[in-house]
C-alpha cells in the first residue's frame, strides 16, 4: 500500500481537531441509546402525565415521607411544558429542573453525535466541566430552597 493514503498525525483536515478515538461497539450503542432515549422520554412526558391523571400519578416519595417538596418536585411538569415549547410554564413548575433538563438535552445530543459518528470527541464536552455542573446543581438547590422558604 502507498503510505501517502494514510493521514499523517500533523495533517490538518476538517473535523480532525474534534475526532477522537473510535468507540467500541457497546460504547457506541450506549451513546446512541442515550442520544435517542433521553429526547424520546422527554417527548413522552405530556402523554405520561395525561395517563397518570395529572397530579394523581405516583407522587413524590420524599414529599410523602417529609411533607416537603423534593428538589425535583415539579420536574415532570417542567419537562412536559418544555417539550410543548412553554419555557415560562417549565420555569414556573421548577426553575432548577428546567436548567437540569436543558443540560440533559445537551448531554444527550453530544452522546448521540458521538454514537452516530462512531468516535469520541478529542476534546472533553464542556458540559462536564465542574463549573457547569456546579451551575446546574446550584440552580436545582437554589430553586428548592426558594420553594422551601415559600418564595417560589
Amino acid at each position: 500500500m502507498n503510505p501517502s493514503h494514510f493521514p499523517r498525525s500533523d495533517d490538518v483536515r476538517a473535523g480532525a481537531a474534534t475526532a477522537g478515538p473510535p468507540l467500541q461497539r457497546a460504547d457506541r450503542a450506549l451513546r446512541l441509546a442515550l442520544g435517542l432515549g433521553v429526547p424520546l422520554a422527554m417527548a413522552a412526558t405530556p402523554w405520561w402525565l395525561r395517563q397518570a391523571g395529572g397530579d394523581r400519578g405516583w407522587g413524590c416519595g420524599f414529599r410523602a415521607l417529609t411533607g416537603l417538596p423534593c428538589p425535583l418536585c415539579g420536574g415532570t411538569h417542567a419537562c412536559a411544558a418544555l417539550v410543548q415549547g412553554d419555557v415560562a410554564g417549565a420555569w414556573a413548575a421548577n426553575p432548577g429542573a428546567l436548567v437540569l433538563l436543558v443540560w440533559l438535552l445537551l448531554a444527550a445530543s453530544q452522546a448521540g453525535a458521538e454514537g452516530l459518528g462512531g468516535r469520541r470527541r478529542a476534546a472533553r464536552w464542556p458540559g462536564w466541566h465542574p463549573a457547569v455542573l456546579a451551575v446546574v446543581g446550584g440552580g436545582l438547590l437554589v430553586s428548592w430552597l426558594a420553594r422551601l422558604a415559600g418564595l417560589a
